[in-house]
């Protein structure tokens, strides 16, 4: 049947769709034209993924520090095996382990957040939705919302005093996201309870058939930020050193890939703003917050001295008083 004559490809170094066991599928990232919006895909499976900001109140006990928010939709067009609204377990596992990757390891520098300590910050917002699953759903979604956060441009902001401006891109150049390192999932699932045979990068048929995946989170300098293990395959201190190796190779060509599409992407976005044309096609809402009348609401207020302006000018400068 299709379970032995997969394990009997793997035994010989083969898979069934042609690549070798430690080899992952074609990479593909697309841009949209709104700031944080990208498309990935690793062979057949597609993921996208849209970055917002928000203005808010930050924690008592962390006052300058902003908010990271990852959340992840696995669309039951991708997949009869998940439900609308009603997450499977497996989908919750995927979801927090990508999750976990980038927020607990710092990856986004979330003090660069801060607008105005114990007062206002900016809470991110990355958005996930899984499109099409052939397998490795987490190591895509994981790519996606690391490469849409990167190409996610927030306001820029001015602080006098305890008066705040938010800017549009229009009037200021929008601020990149700061990021201490970049972490990538890798993983790679293992058959017949053997440590040996294993696979990087399975599809949905060999994650089916699999006793047992491991996936890491790594960054290009060789540090791991995670391990997760599902299953009962045993292994070995030597090989989950011998796989850790072949996840930071992964690590260091992907970021690489990532790192020339950002490029290529900022060169297009400067030549768009030589002919004229809008950088970002998303419009840059203005938080405006009344802390005596309303401290946990916020009202839209125009900027002093814009009433004499046309309608278009009052889209350039909100503030927040």
């Amino acid at each position: 049947n299709e379970r032995k004559f997969i394990e009997a490809a793997l035994k010989k170094g083969l898979r069934v769709d042609g690549r070798s066991a430690m080899k992952m599928r074609k990479v593909q990232i697309d841009f949209g034209r709104k700031s944080g919006s990208v498309e990935v895909s690793i062979g057949k499976t597609r993921v996208f993924a849209a970055t917002s900001a928000d203005v808010v109140k930050p924690y008592p006990d962390r006052p300058a520090e902003g908010f990271l928010r990852l959340y992840a939709d696995f669309s039951p067009m991708a997949s009869p095996y998940f439900e609308h609204n009603r997450p499977s377990k497996r989908s919750v596992s995927i979801a927090r382990m990508v999750e976990r990757g980038i927020r607990e390891s710092n990856a986004v520098d979330t003090e660069s957040l801060c607008i105005l300590s114990g007062n206002r910050v900016w809470e991110i917002r990355c958005d996930m939705r899984v499109v099409d699953d052939d397998g490795n759903i987490g190591d895509c979604a994981n790519l996606a919302a690391i490469a849409s956060l990167m190409h996610f441009r927030r306001p820029d902001v001015t602080v006098v005093g305890d008066r705040v401006t938010i800017h549009s891109v229009e009037k200021r150049q929008p601020v990149q996201m700061a990021f201490h390192h970049i972490p990538i999932m890798t993983t790679l699932a293992f058959f017949q309870d053997d440590d040996e045979l294993a696979a990087l990068d399975p599809t949905r048929k060999e994650s089916a058939i699999a006793t047992a995946e491991l996936t890491y989170t790594v960054n290009k300098h060789k540090e791991i930020c995670g391990i997760h293990k599902v299953g009962g395959t045993p292994l070995s201190p030597g090989q989950v050193t011998k796989y850790a190796n072949a996840a930071i190779t992964n690590a260091q060509n992907l970021t690489e890939l990532l790192l020339e599409k950002l490029e290529k992407e900022e060169k297009e976005q400067q030549q768009r703003a030589r002919r004229g044309e809008s950088i970002y096609t998303n419009p840059i809402e203005a938080f405006v917050d009344n802390v005596e009348k309303a401290p946990e609401k916020m009202e839209e207020e125009d900027e002093e001295g814009d009433n004499k302006e046309s309608a278009e000018a009052l889209k350039v400068e909100k503030k927040i008083e």
